[in-house]
Formats: structure tokens, C-alpha cells, sequence
């Protein structure tokens, strides 16, 4: 029963340490007032949702919500520890599978695309309520929806009503006697079940007080939980074993009010247990291994005290004997769980449970003395070659080998066609992923440490790995995200089913004098078989990998004749640059390498975003539809198929600081404000309205990472990289640049330095002949050898949304140009205010001749031209740096900036892939610098100009004087 006089008091803590009491008691007025209208918006007994951060608003309306009379369903909130395409499909299924009628939530989540999923009503909403009666409140008949782990794939909705949370929290305090005296303390999230009951149902049935802090407050800040359970003599703490590996870690404080250290939720580590005890002082016997699920409501058993068992050559500790009235018993190694509190089935599913009313939990144990020893979950049983492995033990001897990996690792499993066998695979996430030499290393560390014959280890990029809500691996969606990216990879790379190469890929590590047999295990000899199964050379264990590399050449097939191929020069560079290059150029510099040379300018956004875009495209696209990914994949195509890449300081430098750039998220969201950016005609964006993105502003990219970036993006690609640099303010920038002509003063096209073609073409042909690997020669295109007809650079800047709403309102029918991925954001606002308009590529008068209907306002988002307009016009991305609106008499109008100045442009989000820090203060006061002294220079310049004209003149006047005399 709950009853709003025994109400405990809640305490929440900010990030800044900050505390807001809430007297539960106190706010009948605000349940009262938000139970009236989810009355009126659902029917009884619906389920509703409620997806807050861990603060008073989730208190307040989950109370609310049985006051309805509906049962409520804490949902995950989401993070960026998660990916957002997993969050959303998540939040649909568990829409669908407990029938979630309507969802309560913060503007952040109802803004995230909650609103096309189901009804919801904002907090904001809520605030705006008028306060209902401050009666006391009394709930006795009512029911609450929990979810599972997720560990296995999405979560299962459970309902349970008050009579088994009675009896359950009853059954668990026989073994914790909580009582008036107590505090919990927790950072624990209410969406997964160990917070949701042990930390929030419980002592609201209890009346104990509870200090609570957001999850993230607690990984930004770990040493809160301390210093709360000091401040407040907290008595109890639940906490997953990640949890007590965190807070070793930590200073530790008066920790001496401390009852109940438990440990939950995922495999409890005797290490971790150990070192939690030595650095925080807590009395052993304080410190409890505790194993539940959300089936049982929660607990199934605990034991005080730490208590280890070696099972299967593994160190597993005691989770203690089971609580009150529930039963465990073991079937061929898998848990079974009864009690009176546990489920029937899950949600729309059938009864799971066996004749003796037992469910099965899909972890594995012993029972030994009484007490529960879990070993493992059974999805993480691995069967290789007929021995048995756990995958989570996998994890464990990973992190305890390399503890900087620990949390961004994962071991997951796939069926090995050829080997007939499962084969483990570990997944490590790494900024530095792409350049990691060390993985067979650490295979072999895993082999000897568990025994396996064969592992495969890969690094992978970060965010690549799926968490579940409450920070678990899922292996499965893991598995899943690892086979699509193989797949891809496969599907691109060019199939030439040559056993050679195949034998080279499968054994890149080993050393290939020594005799197969002495150094590949069985595994690998099957391997081995297998790669010359359709081939004449026979397995022989006393034969070098080298010498069968060489049989293999012997007996190959003549090759038929290749077509022909070139160097293929891709530049990334500011089009002017090369201007005055010519295809004479670009013969002259095939006759110097002794092979046709092609050049190609494709207009792209800086390193940084080619960078993370290509990750993106690589690790992340494959688990999306890929229709609108064709502008991408076209560009990308053309890097792959390069001989070697030119940039330069004006694309990679100048520019980039004044835009902002659509990024693609490897979250797999589109941040709202990514409707705002605007581009121009450039081929890559084409699409960029449909595709998940993120805004990065160049202002926070500083230059002095800039070479560091194209050295990680040559190294991404395999393809060397000239740079050229051609702006003096940029010296110190570009120091070690491999063609340097300082002579530009600026940016702007007035200033841009073009490079003399003869010297250009003779620097790049030493630097060609001089690199240590000769750039690959690739089948010559079909297009011309010199196609310099995409843009000069990457033009893409942030539209000043409060100004567009302006121009947007002011007019009834508009007619945009540009192309449809620039400013979608306008797109979506007239649609949404009913207002009429139409779409041209241009603004030229034959073009507007052909708009069929009349429009008000001509709304510019990237064409540029220098056409006579004489219609009202805005341009957004600005077309003519003389005007910015045309033929607008509104005073209001007539002035407005629509692109935000690059000091006021959004903060860059986080998800994806830059692994320096940004700096935006250094990075626009460099820029500003390199501004002052390019202006500096041309002013020097253009009084140099005016000397000498001065000087000219009485030069000429003398002449005429002296002529007349």
C-alpha cells in the first residue's frame, strides 16, 4: 500500500552537487493536477510511459499515474553512450509490446520523434497545470509495467500488480531488515529493474529515504556518490560490478554509516570485489553479491560477505542462498527461479513456465552448499571444436589483460561456415582503430590465457559497439551491426577468388619459414585446407607458408590482360588553385612518371568531416537503408579509386572557420538543427536532408590539428596526400608541406594564390618518385585526363532560424532555389504553416519564367549568379556579398542576416568521429590573426600599388614637360 503520509523524502543531486528536496507528502496538488489529465487523455488501466532524467518530474508523474489509475513504464532515457537509431527502435518495440497507450516526457525526448510514436505529453505541458487537490492520497489495488535486461535482444514488458510488490519487498527485507534508520543512496537509472525497485518502488513501500543522482551525473562525477553517502550517512548502495571498479578508483570519504554494499545486475568479480574493499575501508561483510532480475520483480538471492568457487577452471562467485519463498533449482546447467512474486509470461506471450511453475532465467549456475554460483549467461556460451567457453569470461580475461580496453570491448560470437564450429570475435573500440598493428598480439594473450585454438580480434571505431539501457554489450545487435559491416566490406572490395591472396589475408602474423604444421593450431590448419582445397597443391604439414605461396604461383592460370591504368590524381584542393593547369600539364607529368596521369577535382568538406564521414560509411551506413546515401557513395568511390589525393590551405584552412557542416552522426540521429545548415550545388550533400547528421562548426576544428587529420585520413585510405600550401598567414600551420608557394595574402577570390603550373608539376613529380611506396596505379576512367567542373570549395554555412521564421511569416507563397538538402528546415516550416511553394535550380529570368504560379518572395539557398532580380528576395546563403534581401520595403525585413556569423554558430555535436580537441576560442583568435595580417598585407600592397602609379605619373609629367621645352 502507498499512502502519501508515509511518503519518504527524495533528495536529488545536480551535477554541480546541488540538492533539491522533494517531501513527496507535500505535492499532492501537482500528482493530483497531472493524474486529472492523463485521466483525460488514456483510459483506466492503460500503460503509460514516462521517459525523464532521474529527478522530481519522474517521481511526481509516476505517482501520478497510478493516482489515474493507469500503470506506469519507466522508459529508457536516452544517452550517447547509445546508439540513437537502437534507442528509437527500442522505444517502438517497447511501445508495441506493452501497449503504451501515452507517454509522459521532457521537451529534449517528445523533440527526438516520440511524438510520431505515440501520444505525448511534454512537461512543459504539465508546468502549465493548474494545482489539483492537496488530499491525501491512498493506493492499494494498482499494477506497474517493468522491462527485462535487453541483454538477448529488445526488452520485455513484465507487469506486476501491488499484491506481488507487497509480498516481494517483504520476502527481500527478511534478508536487509531496512528500517526507519536507513538511506539509500543511488546513481542507478529507474528504467532498469535494479533502481526501479531496490532504489525507488521498495523504499516508497518502506518509507526510506533515498538520495538520488542521474546515471550520467554519476560517470561525469563518480566521486558524488561518496561524498552524498557521507553527507547524508547513507546505509545502503546497489550498484553493478562496473560500478564498484569505478568507485575503487575514488578517494574514499567517511564511509563508516555504510550497511549494505550490493553488488547486482551483471557478473559479480572477485578482483573488483577485492579492490573495492581494500580502497574504500568497508567491512567485508558489508559488501554483498546479490543476483535478480526483472522476472522476480527483482531479488532472487544474496549472501553477506564474499565467497569464491572455482567452476569449469573459472573463479565464480557466491550470489548467496535464495531470498524468502523463492525457489532455485538447476536443469542441464541453466537457472530456474519460482517464487509467488515471479512472472507467468511476458507481455502478449505465453506462459514460460514449467509444470512446476518455474521460468527459465537463460543464465547458467550451480548450486553448491545452499548457495547460487552463476557462471554465465547461455547466449554467451561458446562451443568451439566440442569445449565449452563463456564469451563473458572472454570479457573478464580481456579487461584484466588490458584494463585501459575495459567498457569499450566486447567478445561476441559468429558461425564459421567453412570450420563448421562457432569462432569468437572481440570487438574493441578505439579512436585510434584504423592504425592498431597490435591485434594478433592480443589475440595470442586470449588464446593462451583461456585456451581457445582460434579468435579473431578487431579494432573497430567508437559508438560501433550496442549497449543496452542499462550499459551492457548486446552481443546479439553487436554481431549483427559486425557481419553487416563485413558484408559491405566484401560486397566493395574486389573479388578475384585467388588463393594466394586469400592465403596472405588469413595468415598476415605468422611466420611463413616454419612448417604449417609447428605453427598454426588445428583451427588454422583447417583454414589452411580449406584455401587449397580447389587448388592443385595438396596439404602437406612439413611445407613454409612460403613455399606453398610459391607453388600456388606456379601453378596459377596464365592472367588475361588487364585494362588499361593510370595514376589517378584526385584533388581535394580550391578549384582556382590549379586554374591555370592545363591537360599539357598533366602530359607532361605522365611522361616524367612513365605512365598516364589523370587529374580530378571533386568538391568535399574538410579533412576532419571527409574522415568521419568515411568511418560513417564504412562501419555505420550498412545497417541503413542505403537509397540516400548515393551522393555519398559516389564521392567516397572516387577517393577509393584515386592514385593519391592534392589538398590545399584554402580548402583546409581558410574556409572551413566562417561555415558549419552537416556530419554524418554515427549515432544514426539527425540533430535538429542540422535542418538549418545550408549548402550549395556541390554533388556530395545531394541528399543530406534525409540522412541522420550532426552540425559541426568549423570555428571549433583548430588549425593546428589540421595536418595531424590528413595525416589520419591518407592513413585511413592507403592513398598519399599532397598538400599545398599557398597563404602566408597559415605558415606555421603548414610547416612540412610538401609544395609550398607563399604568396597569397587571403582567402577571400580576390587573394587566392594561384600556383604556377610548371613549378607545381615538377614539385609533384620529385614527390611522386620519392615516395617510399609508389602511388597504385588504378583502370584509367573514361572521363577526360583533366575534369576541374564541380565547385571550387565545400561552401556551407547555418542558417539564423529566428530571422527565417520572420521572412517565412511575412509571405503567403514563396519560390526557393537551390537544391532540395540546403535549409530543409524551410521545406518543413511552410508545410507545416499551410503556405504554398515551389522549387527552381536557379534564379535566372529563363528559369523563373517557367514557375507556373505566382510566388511572393523568391527565398535563395545556394545558387549564386549575377542575374537581374526584380522580385521581393531573400538570399539565406548569401548570393551577391552586396545584399542579403532585394525589393523588401518592410523596414523589419529589409536589414535581416539570415547566416549566424561563425562565433554564434551551434556548438559541435559529439557523435562522430574527432579524436582532438576542439578549441573554438583559439581556433577563430588564429583565424582572426591570419585576417589581421592578410588585411595588413594588402593594404602594404595596394599603397605599393599607389606608389608606383604616383611614381608613374611624374614620370609621364617630367617626359611631357621635358618634350614641351
Amino acid at each position: 500500500m502507498f499512502r502519501s503520509e508515509t511518503f519518504p523524502e527524495f533528495v536529488f543531486l545536480g551535477d554541480d552537487g546541488e540538492e533539491r528536496r522533494v517531501d513527496l507528502g507535500a505535492m499532492m496538488h501537482r500528482i493530483r493536477a497531472v493524474a486529472a489529465l492523463i485521466g483525460q487523455k488514456v483510459a483506466p488501466h492503460s500503460t503509460v510511459g514516462l521517459m525523464y532524467p532521474s529527478g522530481p518530474e519522474l517521481v511526481i508523474n509516476w505517482l501520478a499515474c497510478l493516482a489515474a489509475d493507469t500503470r506506469p513504464l519507466v522508459m529508457q532515457y536516452p544517452t550517447k553512450k547509445q546508439s540513437r537509431a537502437y534507442w528509437i527502435d527500442s522505444v517502438k518495440n517497447t511501445i508495441e509490446v506493452a501497449q503504451v497507450a501515452a507517454v509522459l516526457c521532457d521537451e529534449y525526448c517528445a523533440n527526438l520523434g516520440l511524438r510520431g510514436m505515440v501520444g505525448a505529453i511534454s512537461q512543459a505541458t504539465l508546468d502549465e497545470l493548474p494545482d489539483g487537490s492537496a488530499a491525501p492520497l491512498t493506493l492499494d489495488d494498482f499494477a506497474i509495467i517493468q522491462l527485462s535486461s535487453g541483454t538477448t535482444g529488445y526488452r520485455k514488458a513484465v507487469k506486476f500488480d501491488s499484491a506481488a510488490l507487497r509480498r516481494h519487498v517483504s520476502d527481500f527485507n527478511e534478508a536487509l531488515q531496512l528500517g526507519p534508520g536507513d538511506r539509500i543512496v543511488s546513481w542507478l537509472p529507474l528504467y532498469h529493474d535494479m533502481g526501479y525497485v531496490a532504489c525507488f518502488v521498495m523504499p516508497l513501500m518502506l518509507g526510506i529515504e533515498v538520495v538520488m543522482m542521474d546515471p550520467m551525473t554519476w560517470i561525469r562525477k563518480p566521486e558524488l556518490l561518496y561524498d552524498a553517502i557521507e553527507r547524508h550517512r547513507g546505509t545502503v548502495c546497489y550498484m553493478p560490478n562496473f560500478g564498484f571498479e569505478v568507485m575503487s578508483r575514488c578517494a574514499p570519504r567517511d564511509l563508516s554509516s555504510m550497511r549494505w554494499w550490493i553488488s547486482c545486475s551483471e557478473p559479480v568479480s572477485g578482483d573488483t570485489a577485492r579492490k573495492f574493499l581494500r580502497s574504500s575501508g568497508a567491512a567485508p561483510e558489508s559488501f554483498a553479491p546479490c543476483y535478480a532480475m526483472a522476472e522476480n520483480i527483482f531479488a532472487v538471492s544474496i549472501r553477506r560477505g564474499l565467497e569464491t568457487r572455482t567452476i569449469d577452471m573459472a573463479s565464480v562467485v557466491s550470489c548467496g542462498a535464495p531470498i524468502a519463498n523463492v525457489e532455485v533449482k538447476i536443469v542441464d546447467h541453466q537457472i530456474w527461479v519460482k517464487s509467488p512474486s515471479s512472472l507467468e509470461a511476458y507481455l502478449g506471450g505465453e506462459d514460460i513456465r514449467d509444470a512446476e511453475g518455474f521460468y527459465p532465467t537463460g543464465d547458467l549456475g550451480e548450486i553448491i552448499d545452499g548457495e547460487l554460483y552463476v557462471t554465465g549467461r547461455m547466449q554467451d556460451l561458446l562451443i568451439q571444436a566440442g569445449r565449452k567457453y563463456m564469451l563473458s569470461d572472454v570479457d573478464l580475461v580481456l579487461n584484466r589483460l588490458y584494463p585501459d580496453i575495459r567498457g569499450r570491448a566486447a567478445a561476441i560470437q559468429l558461425y564459421d561456415e567453412r570450420l563448421g564450429t562457432q569462432k569468437p570475435v572481440v570487438l574493441i573500440e578505439h579512436p585510434d582503430f584504423f592504425q592498431r598493428a597490435d591485434q594478433a598480439d592480443i589475440a595470442d594473450a586470449l588464446k593462451s590465457a583461456i585456451g581457445l585454438d582460434q579468435i579473431d580480434v578487431h579494432f573497430v571505431p567508437p559508438r560501433f559497439l550496442t549497449k543496452t539501457s542499462s550499459g551492457k554489450f548486446n552481443r546479439r545487435k553487436s554481431a549483427e551491426s559486425w557481419s553487416l559491416f563485413r558484408k559491405a566490406a566484401d560486397g566493395a572490395r574486389t573479388r578475384t577468388d585467388d588463393p594466394l591472396a586469400e592465403l596472405h589475408a588469413s595468415f598476415p602474423n605468422v611466420d611463413w619459414q616454419l612448417p604449417v604444421a609447428e605453427v598454426l593450431d588445428s583451427l588454422s590448419l583447417t583454414v589452411l585446407r580449406i584455401i587449397l582445397g580447389a587448388t592443385p597443391v595438396r596439404y602437406d604439414g612439413t611445407l613454409t607458408l612460403s613455399a606453398i605461396a610459391a607453388a600456388l604461383k606456379k601453378g596459377a592460370p596464365r592472367a588475361r590482360a588487364k585494362p588499361a591504368e593510370a595514376i589517378r590524381i584526385v584533388s581535394l584542393a580550391d578549384r582556382r588553385v590549379l586554374r591555370d593547369v592545363e591537360e599539357e600539364h598533366v602530359d607532361r607529368l605522365s611522361r616524367r612518371l612513365g605512365c598516364p596521369v589523370t587529374l580530378e577535382h571533386i568538391c568535399l568538406p574538410p579533412s576532419p568531416v571527409v574522415l568521419s564521414d568515411l568511418i560513417f560509411h564504412d562501419y555505420f551506413q550498412p545497417r541503413l537503408s542505403q537509397d540516400d546515401f548515393n551522393g555519398v557513395t559516389r564521392a567516397f568511390a572516387k577517393l577509393r579509386e584515386a592514385s593519391l589525393l592534392l589538398t590545399d590551405d584554402v580548402a583546409e584552412m581558410f574556409f572551413p572557420p566562417a561555415q558549419v557542416y552537416g556530419v554524418l552522426s554515427h549515432n544514426l540521429e539527425r540533430d535538429p538543427k542540422a535542418d538549418l545548415v545550408g549548402v550549395r550545388w556541390q554533388r556530395y550533400p545531394q541528399y543530406h536532408d534525409r540522412l541522420p547528421l550532426t552540425v559541426v562548426a568549423g570555428a571549433d576544428l583548430p588549425l593546428e590539428h589540421r595536418t595531424n587529420t590528413l595525416a589520419q585520413l591518407s592513413a585511413y585510405l592507403g592513398k598519399p596526400i599532397f598538400r599545398i600550401a599557398t597563404i602566408q598567414g597559415f605558415a606555421k600551420f603548414t610547416a612540412g608541406w610538401d609544395y609550398r608557394s607563399l604568396k597569397g595574402v587571403s582567402g577571400a577570390p580576390g587573394g587566392i594564390e594561384v600556383i604556377d603550373p610548371e613549378e607545381f608539376i615538377e614539385k609533384l613529380a620529385t614527390w611522386i618518385t620519392r615516395l617510399e611506396t609508389p602511388p597504385e596505379r588504378r583502370p584509367a576512367p573514361g572521363a577526360a585526363k583533366l575534369e576541374m567542373t564541380e565547385l571550387a570549395h565545400y561552401c556551407s554555412h547555418f542558417a539564423e532560424k529566428a530571422n527565417v521564421d520572420k521572412l517565412l511569416a511575412k509571405f503567403d507563397s514563396f519560390c526557393i532555389v537551390g537544391q532540395t538538402a540546403s535549409v530543409p528546415y524551410i521545406r518543413k516550416e511552410l508545410e507545416r504553416l499551410g503556405k504554398k511553394f515551389v522549387e527552381v535550380r536557379s534564379y535566372a529570368p529563363e528559369i523563373l519564367r517557367t514557375v507556373p504560379e505566382k510566388f511572393d518572395c523568391l527565398v535563395i539557398c545556394g545558387s549564386q549568379g549575377n542575374f537581374q532580380i526584380d522580385v521581393p528576395a531573400a538570399a539565406i546563403m548569401t548570393a551577391q556579398r552586396k545584399w542579403t534581401t532585394l525589393h523588401i520595403d518592410d523596414p523589419e525585413l529589409r536589414d535581416l542576416i539570415f547566416t549566424i556569423e561563425k562565433h554564434k554558430a551551434p556548438r559541435s555535436g559529439t557523435d562522430w568521429f574527432y579524436p582532438f580537441e576542439m578549441n573554438r576560442r583559439r581556433n577563430v583568435a588564429e583565424f582572426q590573426q591570419v585576417r589581421r595580417a592578410a588585411a595588413a598585407a594588402v593594404k602594404r600592397l595596394r599603397e605599393e600599388q599607389r606608389s608606383r602609379r604616383l611614381n608613374r605619373r611624374a614620370r609621364r609629367e617630367a617626359r611631357r614637360e621635358l618634350h614641351q621645352s
